[in-house]
């Protein structure tokens, strides 16, 4: 595992999972990062996550970022041509005017391949990366065909390392893995393996920091009290996450700054997400 040491900059990558309106307690998570010091350099989100992870990469602060959820009656968000004037409307134009380096995943038909969108219109590759199953139809972007990013990759932690991250923060609201968490079965238990795609145990593999937000039911009720209950969900898993880093050691006490922290070399398997 690669960790932080107070001597030496890596370059951290945030990978933001997929997970509907559970995707804002990303924002909670950026909350306790940004307040320990810790700046991504590197941003990769599926589905919700690719909303959340614009918005970073576009340099919105957590704050910000909260704001602009208080902005949408989130269901209203499941219907594409809406999603994509609220990514118009407050996020971007395009890929080359975000800050940062940031890659919204897609799920490739018919091939069920998942792809790295890092160019063009931030807007439509957003819509592509959140065409959900069954309630989505398919989005067609410059000639492919899409659908939601966590059929092929849920939690975008290897595409973060092949972006260039030498350590990788990812946040996990999948709720498929909340719910086998919750009944016991852990993906990196013997023998509980089997119940998590391979696209998933493959990210985990590729994860330094993994952050799994506990999301309250009553934070999936729209309005700003669910909102709030999601935000301090993330927040709470972060801060935990935190701490146990610093106790493992893999993390110096107090704030990091941006010139700070360093990495313990740790070699990672290569992937196969597509860029596109």
């Amino acid at each position: 595992m690669r960790g932080l040491h107070p001597y030496h900059s890596p370059r951290i990558g945030l990978a933001l999972s997929g997970g509907s309106v559970r995707g804002l307690a990303h924002i909670g998570v950026l909350k306790a990062l940004s307040e320990a010091g810790i700046r991504p350099a590197f941003i990769a989100g599926t589905s919700a996550g690719s909303v959340i992870g614009a918005g970073i990469a576009a340099g919105m602060t957590w704050r910000e970022l909260i704001q602009m959820a208080r902005g949408v009656f989130w269901p209203k968000l499941l219907v594409g041509r809406t999603l994509e004037r609220f990514c118009t409307q407050h996020l971007p134009h395009g890929f080359s005017d975000l800050r940062l380096p940031f890659a919204a995943i897609a799920t490739a038909l018919p091939a069920k391949r998942a792809v790295a969108l890092t160019t063009g219109h931030l807007a439509s590759a957003i819509n592509a990366s959140c065409a959900m199953r069954v309630i989505r139809g398919r989005v067609r972007r410059n000639g492919h065909v899409f659908k939601d990013g966590g059929i092929a990759c849920v939690l975008p932690a290897d595409v973060c390392r092949r972006m260039g991250a030498e350590v990788v923060i990812s946040s996990d609201v999948w709720e498929v893995s909340s719910v086998l968490r919750r009944v016991g079965l852990h993906p990196r238990r013997a023998g509980h393996h089997r119940f998590y795609p391979k696209h998933y145990r493959a990210s985990l593999e590729a994860t330094d920091l993994l952050i799994h937000p506990d999301i309250p039911l009553a934070g999936y009720w729209p309005g700003e009290a669910g909102l709030e209950r999601m935000v301090a969900a993330g927040e709470a898993a972060a801060r935990r996450a935190l701490a146990d880093w610093r106790r493992r050691g893999y993390m110096p006490e107090g704030k990091v700054s941006a010139g700070s922290p360093a990495v313990h070399s740790v070699a990672r398997s290569s992937g196969s997400t597509a860029r596109v």
